[in-house]
């Protein structure tokens, strides 16, 4: 009885303050950036060579791609969301009526298994491993398939392997491919299946290509410049981070190049 007036006070202290953000002239932020949690590391990079160059610092927020799209579809304000599944960026481009010059794209990925090497599971191997020979006895970790874009990839994955049925009831299932990193690196799970991006950077982890490139949908980030931006640098930051240097940064943390 008490705890529905209390929701009701908080969204309507929320929607006032959207209100008022709305209403609030342009501070001395750079444009508002909803990106996909595994380009957390290039971006991050790139903000800061933007910025060296005079320019106002990005405001970068992360998360899975599927709950920046809610939040963009419930009235966050946000400038640029950078998604790594291209359902949900076909869906805020659909539903934002956004032409094509309003969509670039940034990288590529893959996934991969991957363990820590101070784990009992770091094992040398003369042929590939598939995910049953890596996986049965061990717990795992991905995003989860119903919200994550990395838990679906590792789920179309599994299923082409046949394996899905023995192994995906087990997987521990995260809210962003940085969660399912984090665990593999404290020792959580035995292993993850995760980004090559986050997985080859890591100095501390072994990983395995082990699932076909066709084993599951193409992974690509693509940027969009919401048609509710009105920041005057969104389309210049845009530009930068699909050019050139953009590109080399983002190859130099294991993506691939569009």
């Amino acid at each position: 009885m008490i705890i529905r007036p209390f929701i009701q006070r908080i969204a309507a202290l929320l929607y006032a303050g959207a209100l008022l953000a709305a209403c609030a002239p342009s501070g001395p932020t750079g444009p508002v950036v909803f990106a996909a949690s595994s380009l957390q590391a290039p971006l991050d990079e790139l903000a800061e060579n933007w910025t060296s160059q005079g320019n106002r610092e990005p405001v970068l927020s992360y998360a899975s791609s599927t709950a920046l799209a809610r939040q963009i579809e419930n009235g966050s304000l946000a400038d640029l969301y950078i998604s790594a599944d291209e359902q949900w960026t076909n869906y805020i481009v659909s539903a934002g009526k956004i032409g094509p010059e309003g969509i670039r794209t940034l990288a590529g990925n893959s996934i991969v298994a991957a363990t820590h090497k101070d784990g009992p599971h770091n094992a040398a191997y003369e042929m590939m491993p598939t995910a049953a020979e890596l996986f049965t006895d061990a717990t795992v970790t991905s995003g989860d398939p119903e919200s994550v874009p990395l838990g679906r990839y590792a789920k179309e994955a599994l299923l082409t392997q046949g394996v899905w049925d023995d192994i995906g009831p087990q997987i521990i299932r995260t809210s962003s491919s940085a969660a399912a990193l984090r665990l593999v690196l404290l020792q959580e799970a035995d292993f993850g299946i995760l980004y090559a991006s986050d997985a080859l950077r890591r100095d501390d982890l072994e990983s395995w290509s082990i699932f076909a490139d066709d084993a599951y949908s193409p992974i690509t980030y693509k940027a969009v410049l919401l048609p509710s931006s009105g920041h005057p640098e969104a389309a210049e930051f845009l530009d930068y981070i699909v050019s050139d240097e953009a590109a080399a940064v983002f190859a130099k943390y294991g993506f691939t190049l569009p």
